[in-house]
């Protein structure tokens, strides 16, 4: 296991998920005002939808999330950490704001995608996947590591649910991947 900044150790072998937040645990983009309080830009609540992973990654106490939000640069990685429903919180064991995107990916809009492969190589994880709304330049031999929700409804619609969990089952086996 490798320890992460705040005593977290990650473990190689568990199974783990890279989370963004928009479009996954709320609609709309973060935006933070003068007083740092967080709003989304599309007027609704941070974290409304944060139940609908909770309860899909219920069967799979094993399973650990990496945040891929922005939020962390703005926080820090406590902090951020710390505003997650504690069903989520407690799962957390880092985040990709120590592998920034590169000039050249935050032209294309790879940026998310090449922050967690490198996460992901550089903690030698071998049973990681992502759930976001913004995916790009996914090699293809990695594709079905990337769940892409709508950035619009994200999992509260009855069908992304359904495709969420069906995906979700086929990666995740008794705790392990």
């Amino acid at each position: 296991m490798t320890e992460l900044g705040g005593g977290i150790a990650i473990d190689p072998n568990a199974p783990t998920l890279y989370v963004g937040f928009s479009g996954v645990l709320h609609r709309g983009e973060g935006m933070m005002d003068t007083h740092g309080r967080v709003t989304l830009n599309s007027g609704r609540r941070p974290f409304e939808s944060a139940h609908y992973l909770s309860d899909a990654l219920a069967p799979y106490p094993y399973l650990r999330l990496v945040l891929t939000t922005n939020w962390t640069r703005w926080f820090g990685d406590a902090d951020t950490i710390a505003l997650l429903p504690s069903e989520l919180g407690r799962r957390v064991v880092g985040t990709t704001r120590e592998y920034p995107p590169r000039f050249g990916e935050l032209q294309n809009g790879s940026g998310r995608t090449w922050s967690i492969i490198r996460h992901a190589g550089a903690y030698r994880l071998g049973n990681w996947f992502a759930i976001g709304d913004d995916f790009r330049g996914v090699p293809l031999d990695l594709m079905s590591r990337f769940f892409v929700v709508p950035g619009d409804t994200g999992l509260e619609t009855p069908y992304m649910q359904e495709v969420f969990h069906a995906w979700l089952a086929s990666k995740v086996t008794d705790g392990r991947v």
